[in-house]
This record gives structure tokens, sequence and C-alpha cells, in this order.
């Protein structure tokens, strides 16, 4: 792993495939990450705010709260009076309600975090807007069991109050990580700000290729974000550098769809293989 700065001052957090391909992913700095964070919030509190209704709306709930709240209420007033335990007693009942609602916000952050992480796969609302997505450190989708981490560490990167942790560690890390993404081996990367994929030239040939469904079948998620990389890496690159890695990729692709040989242009027959596997994959998900 390693830490670059890209033509523009980007953060890049750098690793290499199985095949020896370095790939380069954008860090999200902590600026764009705050703005996630913030949307997040306003969501999770309008959750909030519907989950009590809800809870109120239902009787026994309420009338069970409101008779707790009541009874303790009247103890800690009478033992003010007292003079038993001095105004502590208010006070300790003030904490114990601010408690319970902290855990109630942790809980249910908590959840939001792991469930939009899951089902969009590291894409949280706010991430969606900003344009971030959370992936593993060797660049994979993120797992169920690095998702629960990463948000039950939310409680060590929120001390002292407002994230402070998490933002020192967000700035002093090579790869902009907070604790949870430390713990987690996960990263946030930016997507607002794709590379260009590698043109087309005019007049290039065509590769005529056609794949049946069990060769299709064998492109997973880590090999398309091989192609996406590479062609993306490629375009930025000059032709002594482009062609050798082309060559490597094309190669691999070649020996994992079993074909025979590889035409000519070996950006066309990526770009090929890419669009119809994607096709693929989008017609299987459906």
């Amino acid at each position: 792993m390693a830490y670059a700065q890209s033509e523009a001052d980007t953060p890049i957090h750098g690793l290499f495939s199985p095949e020896g391909v370095r790939l380069d992913l954008p860090v999200a700095g902590p600026a764009p990450r705050i703005l996630a964070y913030g949307i997040d919030v306003i969501i999770v509190d309008l959750l909030l705010v519907l989950l009590f209704v809800v809870l109120f709306a239902s009787f026994p709930i309420a009338r069970f709260f409101e008779k707790w709240l009541q009874a303790a209420f009247r103890e800690a007033t009478q033992n003010v009076r007292a003079g038993r335990t001095g105004p502590a007693s208010i006070g300790g009942l003030e904490g114990l309600l601010v408690a319970a609602f902290v855990l109630v916000q942790y809980s249910v952050e908590l959840g939001y975090f792991i469930f939009w992480e899951m089902v969009t796969n590291g894409r949280s609302p706010g991430k969606v807007v900003v344009g971030l997505r959370v992936v593993r450190r060797n660049g994979l989708p993120i797992g169920f069991r690095s998702s629960v981490v990463r948000n039950v560490m939310r409680i060590v990167d929120m001390l002292p109050v407002d994230y402070v942790v998490g933002l020192v560690s967000m700035v002093v890390s090579a790869s902009g990580e907070r604790v949870g993404d430390h713990v987690a081996g996960t990263i946030v990367i930016r997507l607002d700000r794709p590379e260009p994929a590698l043109p087309i030239a005019p007049g290039a040939e065509s590769t005529a290729l056609v794949l049946t469904r069990e060769q299709l079948a064998r492109i997973g998620p880590r090999e398309l974000q091989l192609i996406r990389t590479t062609l993306r890496r490629a375009s930025s690159l000059s032709e002594e550098r482009r062609a050798p890695l082309l060559d490597e990729i094309a190669e691999t692709m070649r020996a994992r769809l079993d074909l025979n040989e590889l035409p000519s242009d070996r950006g066309a027959f990526l770009r090929d293989v890419l669009a119809m596997a994607e096709r693929y994959s989008h017609r299987e998900s459906d």
C-alpha cells in the first residue's frame, strides 16, 4: 500500500491487483466525509422523530413510559424536599433520560449505516449525494463484518465530542482513515471525479467479440474493477507504457475467458469485455 499525490493533489490509496497491476483509488478527505455524514445525521434525526412518534402512538408503551417518568420525577422531588440527596436527584434523572436517548440514537445510527452499506455496497444516502463509497483496503466491496466493526467503532471516533478523535485520525492517516476504518480495514474513496476512460480512437477496429454465458459468468467484481481501472490508468500513460499494460491485462482476460487468441486492438478488446460483462451482470441482477 502506498500514498501519493496525483496531478490534482488528490490523496491516492495505491494497491496491487493479483495480476500485479497497480490500482490507484482516490481517497476522500475530511471535508466531503463531514458533508456526507451531515446529510446522514439529518436523515437519522428524522428517523428518530418518526420512531418516537410511532412509539408514543402505541398507547400501552406511551402509558407505561408516562407512568415511569411521573414516578421517577415524583421520587426525585421528594428526595430533594426531604434533603436526602439534594438537587443531584433531579440531575440523576436528567442524566438517565439523556443516556437513554443517546443509546437509542446510537442504535438507530448504527443500524442505519450498516443497512445502507450492505444494500448499496458501501454507500449511505449521504455518500451517494457527495459521491463517496466505503471499500476494503484491497479495493473489494465492504462485507458485513467490516461494516459492523467500522460502525461500532464510531463510539470511539466521536470522542470526546463531535468526532474529534475521528477527525484527527483522518487528518494524520495516509489514506484518510478514522479509527473505525483502521480497525475494520476499510477506506472511503471518491466517485465524484472519476478518471477518464481510455478514449476510442476514430476508426479503431472492431473486435467482433462473442462470449457465451458461461464465459461471462467467470467475470466477477474483481475482474470488472481490474478492467475499469486499467482503461482509466492507460489513458494517462505514454504509448510505450500503455501498450505493455493493455497487453498484460488483455492476456489475463484471455486466459480467464479461455479464448484462443486476442485481437490486435487490446483496448477495444477490454472495452468490449467490460460492456458485455456489465450487461450480463445487470440482466442477472434483474
